[in-house]
Order: C-alpha cells, then sequence, then structure tokens
C-alpha cells in the first residue's frame, strides 16, 4: 500500500522535508569547508617541496661531475708528478744451486744443477720518512703532492739456509742483492744504498725472481764467512721520491720502526696499524710506528718458488693527505640539505599566507624555488675560483637578496624581510654544520626540532577548520 495519497499530489513540499538539492549542497560545504581546504593547501605545499626535488639532484649531478673531473685531474698530475707511493721491504735475495734428479728409462739417473733462490728479511729497520708537502694546479683545480726524502737503515743478522734445507756449500753469497720495493718507480728521484760497509750501485726494476712487483735494488757480494756470520752486516737506503695523496709502507723482517714527520696538518693514519704515538700540529704532523714480524703477513725468510709476498694480505700502513676544505665535498654536503631550505622557505610563505590570508600562486613558488637551487650552483662555480668560506657568503647575500626582493614585490613586503631573515639564518647554520664534523648530525637534529617547534608556537591559534571560509563580519 502507497505512503501517499491522491490528494497529495496537489501538496506543497515541506520546506524541512530534505531534499536531493539539500544533501547535495551539505556535500558541497563539507569539501570546501576548512578541514578539506586545509589539506589541500598542506598537499600542495608537499607537492612543490618535492617538485623541487629535481632541480636540487640535478645541481648534486652537476657537484659529482665536478668532483670526478677534479678526480681525473688527480691522476694526470699523479702521472706527471707522482703516484700514490708504496715502499716495500727490503729484502736480501741470495741464489743457490738446487740439483735435480730424475731417473731415465734405461735404469740409471741424471743430474740437474739449477739456480733457486732465498729470500731473507731484515733483523731489525728502522724507516725515517719527511714529507714536504705542495700544490699543483691545472685550469681552476689544485691537488696536494709530496716530495718525500726516506732514509731505510736496519741490519741483517745471521743468514741461515739450514732452515730451507739448502746447505752452506750451495749459496752463492757473492751474488746476493738488496731488493726495496717501490710502487711509482718513476717517481724516484735519487737513490743510494750502501751496504756492508760499501756503497752500492742502484739498478732500477725487479728481475722475475725478485719479491716485489716493482722497486730497486743493487748487487752486495757478500763473503760466505759474512753471510753466515752471526752479526750479519748494515745497510743504508737514502731515497727521494715524489707522489701525491698517500705514502704507504708494507714492512719485513723481525722488528720494523718508523718515523713519519709532514709539514702537512690534516693527515688521515691509514691501514694497520695505527701509530703508535702521533702529535698533530697547525704547521705539520709526526707520527712513529712499531711492528713486529708476526704483524707484517710474512715469514722471515723463504724460499723464492715455495712463497710469493701477497700484497694484499701484507700489513700496510701509512698517511693520506686529507683536504679539509676540498669545495666539491662541502657543496655535496650542503646540497643534501637543500630540500631542508626548500620546504621551510616555502613552508615560511605558507604560514604567512594562512596568518594575513594571502594568496600565493603556484609560479610564485616555482620562481622563489628556482632560486635557491641556483644558489647552490653560484656557490660551486664561485668556490672554485676563490676561498671556500668568501664564495659561500657572496652566494648567500646574492641568493637572500633575490628571495627576500620577490616576496616583498609579489606577496607583501613583511613577507619578504620575515623571508629573509629565515633564509639568512639558515645559510649561517648550514656553514656552521659544514664546519662540524663529529657533531653534525645531533646539530641538525636540535635543529630541525628547533624549527618544528616554532613551526607550533606560530600556528597555535590557527583555526585548521575555518581555512576556505568567509570570516564571520563579511557573511553578516
Amino acid at each position: 500500500m502507497s505512503d501517499y495519497s491522491n490528494s497529495d499530489l496537489g501538496r506543497a513540499p515541506d520546506p524541512s522535508t530534505p531534499t536531493l538539492q539539500t544533501f547535495a549542497r551539505a556535500g558541497r560545504q563539507r569539501l570546501s569547508g576548512g578541514g578539506w581546504e586545509a589539506a589541500k593547501r598542506i598537499c600542495f605545499l608537499i607537492f612543490l617541496v618535492l617538485v623541487m626535488l629535481i632541480p636540487l639532484s640535478m645541481v648534486e649531478s652537476v657537484v659529482e661531475e665536478r668532483g670526478w673531473r677534479k678526480q681525473e685531474v688527480a691522476a694526470e698530475i699523479g702521472e706527471q708528478w707522482g703516484p700514490e707511493q708504496v715502499v716495500s721491504g727490503p729484502a736480501l735475495v741470495v741464489p743457490y744451486d738446487y740439483v735435480e734428479t730424475r731417473s731415465l728409462a734405461d735404469g740409471k739417473t741424471e743430474s740437474t744443477t739449477r739456480t733457486r733462490y732465498l729470500v731473507f728479511t731484515p733483523d731489525h729497520t728502522t724507516i725515517t720518512a719527511s714529507a714536504k708537502v705542495e700544490k699543483r694546479y691545472k685550469s681552476i683545480y689544485e691537488v696536494p703532492v709530496y716530495a718525500a726524502d726516506l732514509v731505510i737503515a736496519g741490519n741483517f743478522a745471521s743468514l741461515d739456509p739450514a732452515p730451507h734445507g739448502v746447505a752452506p756449500a750451495q749459496v752463492k753469497w757473492q751474488a746476493a742483492s738488496l731488493v726495496l720495493g717501490v710502487s711509482g718507480i718513476r717517481a724516484v728521484k735519487s737513490a743510494s744504498l750502501e751496504a756492508a760497509r760499501a756503497s752500492r750501485t742502484i739498478e732500477a726494476g725487479m728481475l722475475p725472481y725478485h719479491p716485489f712487483a716493482d722497486g730497486i735494488y743493487a748487487p752486495v757480494p757478500l763473503s760466505p764467512t759474512l753471510g753466515a756470520a752471526p752479526g750479519g752486516f748494515d745497510f743504508s737506503f737514502t731515497l727521494a721520491l715524489n707522489g701525491r695523496d698517500s705514502l704507504s709502507f708494507q714492512p719485513l723482517g723481525r722488528q720494523t720502526e718508523v718515523r713519519l714527520a709532514s709539514d702537512w696538518p690534516h693527515p688521515s693514519f691509514t691501514g694497520t696499524p695505527l701509530p703508535d704515538t702521533r702529535d698533530i700540529r697547525a704547521d705539520g704532523f709526526t707520527a712513529k710506528y712499531a711492528i713486529s714480524h708476526i704483524a707484517t703477513g710474512a715469514p722471515l725468510s723463504w724460499r723464492a718458488e715455495e712463497f710469493k709476498l701477497d700484497p694484499a694480505r701484507v700489513t700496510t700502513f701509512g698517511i693520506g693527505l686529507v683536504e679539509p676544505g676540498d669545495v666539491h665535498q662541502q657543496t655535496d654536503r650542503i646540497v643534501k640539505y637543500g630540500v631542508l631550505v626548500v620546504g621551510l622557505t616555502f613552508g615560511t610563505i605558507f604560514v604567512a599566507g594562512l596568518l594575513k590570508r594571502d594568496r600565493v600562486h603556484l609560479v610564485q613558488y616555482l620562481l622563489i624555488g628556482a632560486a635557491l637551487s641556483l644558489f647552490y650552483l653560484l656557490l660551486l662555480s664561485l668556490a672554485e675560483q676563490m676561498d671556500f668560506a668568501l664564495a659561500y657568503l657572496i652566494a648567500s647575500l646574492v641568493d637572500i637578496a633575490i628571495v627576500a626582493w620577490y616576496a616583498a614585490a609579489t606577496i607583501r613586503r613583511l613577507l619578504g624581510a620575515a623571508v629573509g631573515a629565515i633564509l639568512a639564518a639558515l645559510h649561517g647554520y648550514m656553514y656552521v654544520l659544514l664546519q662540524m664534523e663529529s657533531y653534525a648530525l645531533l646539530s641538525g637534529t636540535i635543529g630541525l626540532f628547533v624549527v618544528l617547534v616554532l613551526v607550533m608556537y606560530v600556528t597555535r591559534k590557527v583555526d585548521w577548520f575555518a581555512l576556505g571560509q568567509e570570516p564571520k563580519e563579511a557573511a553578516a
């Protein structure tokens, strides 16, 4: 049975009864209400910040490309001046006669005498190295290089071939040679050797039976009595070589002591072990090492055909020349904070728009974001030509002036001043973070918390549900 009678057909509808138009109007009011309007604006702000990741990533790619180019220049200078140097050894190589016997088909035997080699390491070695650092330039790039003077002195004690199954009569002490490994032999400026109380002639290159891939050696003829004597003999290498980036050592022998000194105030101690003592000053550093044969990764003596030195397993230690003011590293670090700078700048404009009911167009946001992104490109291009601190100051002033002027001219004068002040504080804070190493993460995190608290304080009285609605006075 129908709920409506025939008399209802001509009756006017009750105004209090909801209709489809009423529901639609209410839905539109809810969609355009404050809560939804605030959500739309915040999503718009997040979208803009994410869009700015595109130019920031492009700037970061430029910074990486310039850094790679500097590495290529450093490699080119290294080819001309000297590579990363690794000094190994020294070691004494002594040939001996080895009789090889084989059976013939008729039951007889045939003996063949072949030459094989024994390798002995020093009983005690002292390495004194002094490196003077200077900078070489190519185009707009500068690369630190060094000229090192080394004195490698020590003593070979009793040279006993018996543990290797070699009789003293088989050993050819007169054909012994003292070898020293040097990775960049072309960068050796001078070398001399005094061994067994006599000056020796240095030869370049390594023979196939030598334990090192490249280096220098000198014939050191020994008498059978000297070679087997308990006191052994003393030696002293004097070496002058060029190099870049690092100077490392691969010691051999029972006990090695190394003393390093340089006028470079930013050393990086590499490898194992670390120095026993070190003194880093503004005018340079000194460091001392003491290494026993247990830690070297090599025996005290061996047959050349039975053991081969593996550079990857032999103990290697030394110093690296660190450039704390490298413009590409610092610019790369600060570009990583770029999204934070963009987000806080956009957030300032966004909050000011809420409080003052200013309307900011998408184009205005994008132009301000472009100015913020170009700051990093300007910083890099200036820092490659001048001191980083001065380049940062100039780039910051230019960026602050452009953004503050545009915000004042197109949105509100007071907003321009506020954005300029906040941007100046951000650039100053970013520079302070660059100077920190151990506390950069802690300081950055505390700064973010401070910014968050400030945003919460400024927007504490904002009625987010009233956004998009007309003021009550205007509605009345």
